[in-house]
């Protein structure tokens, strides 16, 4: 193609090297309409601005006054939710850091056995840096848990003493692990390239079961305070066995542990993966020489993939975990479901079909060249059309199921015939498929005709990704909140309430936790680039200093 003066156009390249940024544009149009929509119009009129102190109030008066807090509430200034304002800063961005290791691990584990197998650099390299990253960010994840465990002491006194009381062999099991955990890690480290194969992923294995074993260890706790494995909390003496075993096996390992367990496992493995293409995304914009940028650009590639695939499980586990709740706490699940916590539901479910949507166009840009090369327009089409559906199946995920009323089976409310569960489920399977298929494409069509495509990476599959890492570790904080919604205004629910009643309801209002989850994930995404920064391999021939 040329131009009238008879010289060579730029415009194909330049739509390469850019790709179709109005995907992006619409992308971040849905979100922004998505976000003032809910919190403009759905909200209100599912009564999502009423506490559940307020709600709840009936059933608070039944609580029994042994478990009423006796010390006076700790005033921290930040009106009358300014308590669980800080409990929820301080666990939610706990939970970013802390899921680097539980989802961290496995895909660490994933780099040492490919290494091994397949002996290529870039394998070593991302999995060294990942090694060092996790290493330098253990502490932070620790410090926010300390922090934490501190306020709840000081905040919530009775709750603490009874939770400790009952928790105290799970915790003592956590705190051994966290030790395991440490020399795992650490070791992994010091000795990558020192050591022979084999136990190097002997090293990497303990590193991820003792992480799992640990979340697992919290999780007792996490999820007894929302299905208790007993009606009341009842000792027989005092001492560290004030129970019979037989009670205490009961709360540890109430009806929703494994549920809760293996959804936070592979809701942790796609955010670490997400997490990993953002930095890529940033790292690929930070250098300018070719071998760094055909590594950065594979790296986000690989990144999105483990994504996807942890993102492809969430809502199979997700569907088993609220059934739980359903089963063994139904107020709870009435309570996020067809009531005023509602929309903390619909905004998750929302940003995750979004994230189908981003992730299925990062694809159609970033394989565009190499499917154009192989005359494969059948995948091309085929993953256009994919982003339509994701985008129709989100467009039913997102739509209220009632409006006019705090409970969906109130007098005066209507119901939104789009808003059936019958036709979420097929919408939520829609995106499974979607998302199962890509993955399989990706690695069993494309993989062997991929590396020499790595580096020409357009603007809008470098956005896209961008978008995915956001949305993915937003999700992340999101379902924590949820979770602890379920149970307001309960701590141990219904036996031992968030004290202080109708003067500190709960859960934290919409607007204000909007507030805590942006200064979070702000933090979190400064500590994670600053550190990257100093982890990071750069196959130029010449490092900087």
């Amino acid at each position: 193609m040329t131009t009238p003066a008879g010289g060579a156009s730029s415009a194909p390249d330049e739509h390469d090297s850019r790709g179709d940024t109005r995907k992006i544009v619409g992308i971040l149009a849905a979100l922004a309409i998505f976000i003032i929509v809910l919190y403009g119009y759905i909200i209100p009129l599912q009564g999502g601005f009423i506490s559940s102190t307020a709600i709840r109030a009936d059933d608070l008066l039944g609580a029994d006054p042994q478990f009423e807090a006796q010390m006076p509430i700790q005033e921290v200034d930040l009106g009358a939710s300014g308590r669980s304002i800080f409990i929820a800063f301080v666990m939610l961005t706990h939970i970013l850091f802390a899921n680097l290791h539980l989802g961290g691990a496995w895909v660490l584990l994933s780099l040492v056995v490919l290494d091994l197998a397949f002996r290529k650099e870039r394998y070593a390299r991302l999995g060294m840096s990942l090694a060092l990253f996790n290493v330098i960010l253990f502490s932070a994840g620790a410090t926010f848990a300390a922090a934490g465990v501190l306020f709840f002491i000081s905040l919530y006194p009775t709750f603490a003493t009874q939770g400790f009381h009952i928790y105290w062999w799970p915790l003592l099991v956590e705190a051994i692990l966290f030790g395991i955990e440490i020399f795992f890690v650490y070791t992994l480290w010091f000795t990558w390239g020192r050591i022979r194969g084999a136990w190097h992923v002997f090293l990497a294995v303990g590193y991820a079961l003792s992480i799992y074993f640990q979340t697992l260890a919290i999780d007792t706790f996490v999820s007894g305070m929302l299905t208790p494995g007993e009606k009341t909390i009842t000792w027989g003496a005092p001492g560290l066995l004030g129970m019979p075993w037989i009670d205490y096996l009961q709360w540890w390992f109430n009806p929703t542990l494994w549920p809760l367990q293996f959804h936070r496992v592979a809701a942790a493995v796609s955010y670490f993966g997400f997490l990993i293409a953002l930095l890529a995304m940033l790292h690929f914009r930070d250098r300018t020489d070719p071998p760094s940028k055909k590594y950065w650009d594979w790296a986000g590639s690989f990144g999105i993939l483990w994504g996807l695939v942890g993102l492809v499980a969430q809502p199979l586990l997700g569907l088993w975990y609220m059934y739980s709740i359903f089963s063994h706490q139904n107020q709870a699940f009435t309570n996020i479901m067809t009531g005023p916590r509602a929309w903390e539901m619909l905004m998750m479910i929302g940003l995750l079909s979004l994230l189908i949507v981003t992730v299925s166009v990062y694809f159609i840009e970033r394989r565009e060249r190499l499917l154009v090369r192989l005359g494969r327009h059948d995948i091309r089409n085929l993953f256009r059309a994919f982003a339509i559906v994701a985008a129709v199946a989100g467009l039913v995920l997102v739509q209220p199921a009632w409006l006019g009323g705090i409970m969906q089976f109130d007098p005066g409310t209507w119901a939104n015939p789009l808003g059936l569960m019958y036709y979420k489920h097929i919408a939520i399977l829609v995106l499974v498929a979607i998302g199962t298929i890509i993955i399989g494409i990706d690695l069993l069509v494309l993989r062997e005709h991929r590396d020499k495509e790595w580096g020409n990476l357009s603007r809008a599959s470098w956005m896209a990704a961008l978008i995915a890492g956001v949305l993915g570790s937003w999700i992340v904080i999101i379902m924590g909140y949820v979770r602890e919604s379920a149970r307001s205004p309960w701590l141990f629910y219904n036996i031992i309430p968030v004290p202080g009643g109708q003067t500190y309801p709960t859960p934290v209002p919409p607007f204000q936790i909007f507030v805590v989850w942006m200064i979070g994930l702000g933090l979190a995404f400064a500590v994670f680039w600053f550190t990257s920064r100093v982890t990071s391999y750069h196959p130029e021939r010449e490092e900087e200093v």
